[in-house]
């Protein structure tokens, strides 16, 4: 199964579409969208978990920022998108 194949499985036919938009108009491959809205959100984690422990370094309580996430193209967020990026960010150990 390749990795298009995979993303059929994950995302319904509209929300399947509206990456596919995303990836169209960036001139990207649906694959290659993905793979950078992942990257893109990993080092926003990153950044958000660095800011977090310098607030509470200086303030010795933690807040975590409210951060707006991608929109598809008719304004909604697209729930599959979400929970793939979450899964990327968050992976169950099996075993």
């Amino acid at each position: 199964m390749d990795g298009t194949a995979l993303l059929r499985e994950l995302f319904t036919p509209d929300e399947y579409d509206a990456v596919r938009k995303h990836a169209d108009q960036l001139g990207v491959t649906v694959i290659e969208y993905v793979r950078r809205s992942a990257a893109e959100r990993a080092l926003e984690r990153l950044h958000l978990a660095a800011a977090i422990e310098a607030q509470a370094r200086n303030l010795g309580k933690l807040s975590i920022p409210h951060v707006e996430r991608g929109r598809c193209g008719d304004g909604a967020s697209s729930p599959a998108f979400e929970r793939f990026l979450d899964t990327l960010a968050h992976p169950t150990e099996s075993g």
